[in-house]
């Protein structure tokens, strides 16, 4: 049962992320549950891989696993808040990145941030780039998110939620070691 379980954590991962990336990319918005969501699977996750893992004495100190990745979450929603104070990225973005990073542990999440960076970063210059065209998207017959989506970009904003959620879902097989 308990390794059943730990099966099904990735997938509720992946959907979570799934969802928050392509709610951002239509609204521009990342419902709360989402990354609360992925806060508590977090805890879920170590709790179920504590109960798993035997107990082994040791006279070393080691800080657990569980506790890093608290402080790289709470290192990361600190420098969002301070992003979303400024008015670089959303609220919404700000909690979606910290969940996220919560999972990524000290490695990973230097990866995942180049990943998330080199993302957005190819997400703008796209956005960018194609605004030259923008009479086009307007009168053709896209989907009213992609007219959104060009509106927005006249005031500067972009949904950072959807390379959030590509990057993390590039770091799947590193997550959960697949």
């Amino acid at each position: 049962m308990l390794s059943f379980l730990l099966s099904l954590i990735p997938f509720v991962f992946a959907f979570l992320v799934l969802f928050g990336a392509l709610s951002d990319l239509s609204s521009f918005r990342i419902p709360n549950w989402v990354s609360y969501g992925l806060v508590l699977l977090f805890i879920l996750q170590s709790f179920l891989v504590w109960l798993a893992t035997p107990y082994m004495p040791s006279l070393s100190f080691r800080v657990p696993p569980f506790e890093i990745n608290l402080g790289i979450g709470f290192i990361v929603l600190v420098i969002s808040v301070i992003f979303w104070r400024r008015g670089y990225i959303g609220g919404g973005d700000a909690k979606y990145l910290a969940a996220t990073s919560l999972w990524m542990g000290p490695v990973g999440v230097v990866q995942f941030m180049v990943a998330l960076s080199a993302l957005a970063l190819a997400m703008a210059l796209i956005l960018k780039l194609s605004a030259n065209w923008g009479f086009l998207v307007h009168a053709g017959r896209l989907p009213a998110f992609v007219k959104r989506l060009y509106a927005k970009l006249e005031d500067n904003q972009l949904p950072y939620g959807f390379p959030i959620g590509l990057a993390a879902l590039i770091m799947i097989p590193q997550i959960f070691a697949l």
